[in-house]
């Protein structure tokens, strides 16, 4: 089975270190192979909300940058690992780019979520189960809360949870969680 970890280059720091090494020992251990990409600020630029990948390239993001192989990459995985760290409750703007350019991954059409909110109709079959581990040195209360809300948001098929340097955390988020393609809705 293959997993992949996305990161964020500018946000290198002993905590996010320590993060990956623990997520990394839960995937081997789980006899995961495991790539890893780190994304810097120039690497990925933000969608330009162009429907390219609707309409133009259907399926494929009309932005010739690293984008491309990274998508690949991660439709072909069985996990997708997000390690972000948390800016003002959010994911950092590096990560951002790589979420919100997924987007060739699902169709135009809009589906009614059962709390009222809509999403875009799921493209594939199947999609790499994903997590977002956010992390920081000094993460209030309210920006945890923020950042699960907001990803949670983003995506029906995710895990998301907030790093406090405790890994028996991680470890359980792993072990509860299906290590597999999951169908249905993102």
């Amino acid at each position: 089975m293959k997993a992949y970890i996305i990161s964020d280059k500018d946000f290198e720091t002993e905590t996010y270190h320590d993060l990956f090494a623990f997520v990394s020992s839960c995937l081997k251990k789980n006899d995961f192979e495991i790539e890893h990409r780190s994304i810097g600020r120039d690497e990925v630029a933000p969608c330009m909300g162009c429907f390219g990948c609707w309409v133009k390239k259907p399926g494929e993001c009309v932005i010739q940058d690293g984008m491309t192989e990274l998508n690949d990459r991660c439709m072909n995985s069985d996990v997708v690992v997000y390690l972000s760290p948390i800016v003002f409750g959010q994911f950092s703007a590096n990560i951002k780019n790589v979420i919100d350019r997924w987007l060739p991954n699902m169709l135009h059409y809009f589906i009614k979520r059962p709390d009222g909110s809509t999403i875009h109709k799921s493209r594939y079959e199947t999609y790499p189960m994903q997590f977002i581990i956010g992390y920081g040195e000094a993460i209030s209360a309210e920006d945890s809360r923020l950042f699960v809300d907001i990803t949670m948001k983003h995506r029906r098929n995710i895990e998301a949870m907030v790093y406090r340097g405790n890994n028996t955390e991680i470890g359980d988020l792993f072990e509860k969680s299906k290590l597999e393609r999951v169908g249905g809705r993102l």
